[in-house]
């Protein structure tokens, strides 16, 4: 058996904000793409699957891993995909809880009568159903005033790995379903607020980016009413952060 390795929650979380693009490309050149609509609390998504090498795919299975929040519908793959040729699967996933980390993803298959398998994730974040709130300075400050302690609330402090761009910085924000609010903190952060509602009543969430230049420091700032929200906010943003600032 060969693989084990998948792609990294960072290259998975850049797939996320586009909305769409590579979850996966293995070593022996099968690329995994997608494609994410979400309506209310239904994220469907189209896998495409691609066989870029000279040899067939065969006995190829699919398996996204259950999640006690999550109830999955998916289509079963193709089982085998010809040298140079590509197949498509639909999966959908109804959010009936709050969840901190994507789905995990499981592939299986043989090359030539050798076993392979590769671990990766869905590209589907907590964020994905995640609505921008635009609030007064005074209704985010009401927010960040009644939420405090862990779980709910999370601050921390990273680096990044190149020097920090705000507007780069505001489309992080962004991506993850944020608004960016102007004129509520002072103008060198980045604030942003949102809220979700899988069937449980709204849930509110605001953040607070500080930056350090210099130091190419983030001070991540995450309160919400539920600990997975918070968490969901917290990785999705640290991941995407400290790739692209």
């Amino acid at each position: 058996t060969v693989g084990g390795g998948g792609a990294s929650l960072e290259a998975v979380y850049r797939a996320v904000a586009a909305g769409q693009g590579q979850v996966l490309e293995t070593p022996d050149q099968l690329a995994v793409q997608c494609q994410v609509a979400v309506q209310g609390n239904i994220a469907k998504v189209m896998m495409r699957y691609q066989n870029k090498a000279s040899v067939n795919v065969d006995s190829l299975t699919v398996t996204v891993a259950p999640m006690p929040s999550v109830q999955l519908q998916a289509q079963n793959a193709q089982p085998q995909i010809m040298a140079g040729a590509f197949a498509m699967q639909q999966i959908q996933l109804q959010a009936k809880d709050y969840f901190a980390e994507p789905p995990k993803l499981q592939l299986r298959y043989t090359r030539q009568g050798q076993q392979v398998s590769h671990d990766t994730w869905l590209p589907i974040s907590l964020t994905k159903f995640f609505q921008p709130v635009q609030c007064t300075k005074d209704q985010y400050f009401n927010v960040w005033g009644k939420i405090s302690g862990a779980p709910n609330e999370v601050t921390k402090v990273f680096k990044g790995k190149k020097p920090i761009v705000k507007t780069e910085v505001e489309q992080c924000v962004l991506a993850a379903k944020y608004s960016v609010l102007q004129g509520v903190d002072k103008p060198e952060n980045v604030v942003g607020a949102a809220k979700v509602n899988l069937g449980q009543g709204d849930v509110y969430c605001v953040i607070r980016l500080e930056m350090e230049p210099a130091q190419q420091a983030f001070k991540l700032t995450v309160k919400t009413n539920n600990g997975n929200v918070t968490e969901a906010t917290r990785s999705f943003l640290m991941h995407l952060l400290a790739q692209q600032a």
